[in-house]
Parts: C-alpha cells; sequence; structure tokens
C-alpha cells in the first residue's frame, strides 16, 4: 500500500503552541488515518485521526460535494466584534477574524468555574485552580445580547455550562433570559447532582425553558469506573435525575458520555442500552472522546488516543452494525436551513468542518432492538433531496406543473397517494412556502423504503409527520418516536489540532472581555480550551477585594463535595 496524503493543514507544536504546517494522510503499515508535523524546535510529531480511511475518505467527499453550492460557508459579518485588531494571527486572536468561515451556532457560556465535584479530567474546576471566575447576571446578559445580535444570522442555541452551572441559584432566571432574546434552544451542560437532589429546582429550570439537558454520564454501574473519571460514584444520582425529568415531564435530556481508552470504553454499549431503556425520557447520546492535556510520548498517545471511528466500531459491535454511516454534522446544513426556512426563522447553517461532529438515528424496533436508519429510509437521497429543493428556494423557483411530480409515483405508496395528492392540490394556492412545503412532501415520500408500514410503525409514522409538517420542531419529536439521536463531538488538543476546523466552528466562548468589561470576546471551542482558557480566566478572575468572597464560595465547595460523597 502506498501513502495517500488527503489534505494540508496548519496545527500547533504540542510543546511550544507555536503554528507548524501538517499533513494529514493514509498511513501504510497501520492503514489509519494520521496527522504528521514538525517543529524546528521540538521535533516530529503524529497522532490517529481515523482508523476507517474509506469513511474518514468518504465524509469528506460527501460534505464538499453537497456543500459545494453554499460554497460550505456562513462567514459572519460582525467580525473583530470583540477585539480591536488581529495582532497574532490564527489562532492566538479572541474574537472572529476574517478567516472564520462559519457563524456560530451555538453561544455557550461559562457561568462560573465554581463545581460541586473535583473530576480528575477537568479543566474548568475552581477547586483545582485556585482562584473563580464567575460572570454576573449583568454580564451574562451582555454575552447573549451580543450573540443574538451578529449578523447576517444570529446564534440560535444557548448553552449554559461550568463549572457546574447549578450551582448558581439564578441559573432559571438566567435560561429565561435567554429565551426572552430569542434563542431557540437553551441547553445546560451538568454534572446532575443539583438536579437529582433537588426535583423543584429542576421544574424551575424546565419552567424557565430549559429545552435540554446535557448530562454527563460515563458509565452506568461500574462505580470504580465513576470514582477513576469523577472521584466518587455517581450512579445512583444519575438515575435519580433521569426519574426526576420523568416525573415533571421532561423529556429533552441527552447523555453525554466523555470516553477515555481503557477507562471507561468498554461502557459504550451499556450506556446505549441504558438510553434506550430510557428513551421516553433521554433524546440521544452525544459521546466525546476525551481531549489530551500534557507532554506525553507517541506511545502514551496511541494508547490513550479515541476517535470517532473507534466509537463507531464499539456501537456497532454492540448493536449488530447498525451504524452503517455516521454523518458529520456539516453533511445537514441545506437540509437545516430548509427546515428553518420551512419555520419562517432565521437560516442557520451547521457548516462545521467534517471532523469535528458525527451523527445517525438509531431506530428501536418493536422487538425492542437496535436498527440502522437506512433500514427505513434512504439517507442520503433525503439528503440530496433536501438540498435540492434548498436550492429551489434559494432561487424563488416554482416546481412546472407538468414536473411537479416528476419523478414521484403516488401510486407506489398505496393507501397514503390520495391524501398526498389532495394535501399537493390545496397547498399550491396558499404561497410559495406552503407549496413548497407540498413539494418537499411529495419528494420526500419515495425516500422511504417500506411506505406500506407508514399505519403500524411509530417511526414510519414520526418520518411522515415530518415531512408532512416539515420543520425543526417535527425533526426533533421525531427522536420521541422510540429513535435516538447517536452522535460524535471529538474536541481538539494540542497534538491533533487543525486550524482548519477552527475556522469552522460553530460553538463559541462567550467571553467578557477582560481589557473592556463593555465588550464580548467571541472564541472558537477548541481554540478556548488548548490555548486561552487559562490566560482569560486568571485575567477575569475574582481577585483584591473578591478575595474574601472566593474563599466563602470554595467553602460552599467543600460542603457540598461532603454532601455527594455522604
Amino acid at each position: 500500500m502506498t501513502e495517500e496524503i488527503i489534505r494540508r493543514t496548519t496545527s500547533i507544536c504540542p510543546e511550544c503552541l507555536q503554528p507548524i504546517p501538517a499533513e494529514i494522510y493514509v498511513d501504510p503499515e497501520t492503514n489509519w488515518v494520521m496527522m504528521r508535523k514538525d517543529c524546528e524546535e521540538h521535533g516530529h510529531f503524529k497522532d490517529k485521526l481515523s482508523i476507517d480511511p474509506e469513511e474518514y475518505i468518504w465524509g469528506e467527499s460527501f460534505t464538499d460535494e453537497i456543500g459545494s453550492t453554499i460554497g460550505h460557508t456562513t462567514q459572519p459579518e460582525s467580525v473583530n466584534s470583540g477585539i480591536k485588531e488581529c495582532n497574532e494571527g490564527c489562532p492566538y486572536d479572541c474574537g472572529l477574524c476574517e478567516n472564520h468561515k462559519s457563524a456560530p451556532n451555538i453561544c455557550l457560556i461559562d457561568i462560573t468555574n465554581r463545581c460541586n465535584l473535583t473530576c480528575p479530567i477537568c479543566f474548568a474546576n475552581a477547586s483545582a485552580k485556585g482562584y473563580v471566575v464567575e460572570p454576573t447576571f449583568d454580564q451574562i446578559v451582555q454575552i447573549m445580547e451580543h450573540f443574538r445580535s451578529m449578523k447576517p444570522v444570529p446564534a440560535v442555541m444557548l448553552q449554559i455550562s461550568g463549572g457546574e452551572p447549578t450551582v448558581r441559584d439564578d441559573l432559571p432566571d438566567i435560561v429565561r433570559k435567554g429565551k426572552e432574546l430569542g434563542f431557540t434552544e437553551v441547553m445546560v451542560t451538568t454534572n446532575g447532582v443539583r438536579f437529582a437532589k433537588s426535583i423543584d429546582f429542576l421544574k424551575q429550570c424546565m419552567d424557565a425553558g430549559m429545552d435540554a439537558i446535557y448530562l454527563q454520564f460515563d458509565s452506568t454501574d461500574d462505580p470504580e469506573v465513576w470514582k477513576k473519571i469523577r472521584g466518587v460514584n455517581l450512579w445512583p444520582l444519575k438515575k435519580r435525575v433521569i426519574e426526576n425529568c420523568r416525573k415533571i415531564g421532561f423529556y429533552g435530556t441527552m447523555l453525554v458520555p466523555v470516553i477515555a481508552k481503557g477507562v471507561n470504553d468498554q461502557q459504550v454499549g451499556k450506556i446505549m442500552d441504558y438510553a434506550k431503556d430510557n428513551s421516553d425520557v433521554v433524546s440521544g447520546v452525544i459521546f466525546q472522546p476525551v481531549s489530551l492535556c500534557g507532554r506525553i510520548s507517541f506511545e502514551e498517545l496511541m494508547d490513550l488516543r479515541y476517535t470517532t471511528s473507534d466509537l463507531k466500531a464499539a456501537i456497532n459491535k454492540h448493536t449488530n452494525n447498525a451504524i452503517h454511516r455516521f454523518y458529520p454534522i456539516a453533511t445537514t446544513a441545506k437540509m437545516t436551513r430548509l427546515l428553518a426556512w420551512f419555520d419562517d426563522m432565521p437560516e442557520f447553517g451547521m457548516t462545521s468542518h467534517k471532523d469535528c461532529g458525527f451523527a445517525t438515528i438509531m431506530i428501536i424496533n418493536s422487538k425492542d432492538e437496535w436498527e440502522s436508519i437506512e433500514e427505513y429510509f434512504d439517507t442520503e437521497g433525503l439528503i440530496r433531496w433536501s438540498n435540492k429543493v434548498y436550492d429551489m428556494v434559494q432561487g424563488r423557483e416554482i416546481p412546472k406543473p407538468t414536473g411537479f411530480l416528476k419523478g414521484v409515483n403516488l401510486e407506489d405508496f398505496g393507501a397514503i397517494a390520495n391524501t398526498v395528492g389532495k394535501f399537493i392540490d390545496e397547498m399550491t394556492d396558499l404561497g410559495y412556502r406552503q407549496m413548497m412545503k407540498a413539494y418537499y412532501f411529495a419528494g420526500a415520500v419515495k425516500y422511504v423504503k417500506h411506505p406500506e408500514k407508514i399505519l403500524t410503525s411509530k417511526t414510519y409514522q414520526g418520518f411522515a409527520r415530518l415531512i408532512a409538517s416539515p420543520n425543526l420542531a417535527s425533526a426533533a419529536n421525531f427522536l420521541h418516536t422510540k429513535n435516538l439521536m447517536i452522535s460524535a463531538m471529538h474536541f481538539q488538543d494540542a497534538y491533533n489540532f487543525d486550524l482548519d476546523r477552527v475556522c469552522r466552528c460553530l460553538v463559541h466562548y462567550g467571553v467578557v472581555d477582560p481589557e473592556d468589561n463593555t465588550k464580548t470576546l467571541e472564541v472558537p471551542f477548541c481554540a478556548m480550551n488548548t490555548l486561552h482558557r487559562e490566560r482569560l480566566e486568571l485575567a477575569n478572575a475574582i481577585r483584591g477585594q473578591e478575595a474574601k468572597k472566593a474563599e466563602v464560595i470554595q467553602a460552599e465547595i467543600k460542603e457540598l463535595l461532603e454532601t455527594v460523597k455522604e
């Protein structure tokens, strides 16, 4: 086998953190996708990106192919809004510059670095760092308003994180303000300790408008795994969070496991099964292969590195190969825009780099078994159809009456054919948006593999509702018909850092500018955690006159930790 270079990019040296060129290639000996780079001062570095070169290369070509007509970009106009000027270049200046190619979909705010746990793998814990960073309510509102005012498309989702955001008693007020400012989805990232102990606080957050809980969920019933990753066995508390959600009717919980090779990778199947068994409350699982910090040898790196391709292999081993493809998030960019257009809302584009995030929907069948979505639908065909309709919408193209249903034979769909035909006839006179909904529905139906099951299968019925009333809400509801979204977000570290990925980041931290508190910095997620977090947090840390307050907070943390251990 000969070596194949897939692409070239810019990375950083893991030792000095200075920019260096990097190549992504298929290693002929291992058949892995690797990154290699050389620093003049610190030498040669390599890292593993994927154990499945075929799917890696497919993902790159498919993403480019379906995104080509929109340039795979939604560059924001409000570049450099949080800094005076670019002095050091990417990725060292904070804020968005002209090199950033994708507008942020998600505004991420660490509302505190305090926590009621002391997890060994955490990078944001006040107990470990010895100082507290906690923006005021007004500063949090400032950050939210900044992201909502971005042009041409504001951030549509708000992720409230930390530290542990539930240690702040004003969390419901923060959630409520986010909804008032127009964020369509407000998510709270949490270890669940307080939600487990206080169903009242959980309900306050739900009533304030919390749409989703991103619940840290690294294991099921193995206490040793919990102790290694989180320092204490959290299994009883995790189960109580799910029970409390069920009691109050909250159905938007995503399980978020951080997977560390050799520590809890054997828990992947058990976590999947727990999600399946609680799919009335759990909407999906977002796996996060652990980012690696500190200086380690290549051999240690290979022992610890766990890629999204490793994850897919582990899931398929447990589910009898139920994931045919792990689709890059960017492959749904036009579909997301189309659904937003049908909703008459800003057309945000999920134009991330193809290495950043992957997802699929897995079906739980009537026998309570895992099945692939490709057994039910032609997924790639539906994506291409959505892209075609979106392109028509962009050009304000009206389907020709003679060719309106060209290629769509409604007679193939038995009992639903007459209903579809009447629906289209009624809608064509109700405006362009309604007409295109009907057109989309008529074409999407042909990507159903067994339409005769539409009257007996909840999965097919959920899909029928989605394409008959295509919008973001019906897409979310599709996950409440015994289907689960299974996804992975592989965050970068200094070893696999890829500037091309940073320039397409969709998740941006909002941080008050320490040099000018009236301004907000927008920092891409992986750049923040690899390069900027310590400097910005130190600059914003509570010091001087607030030192006493920090001591009181640390005492509260200690008390909370004792409560958890009990």
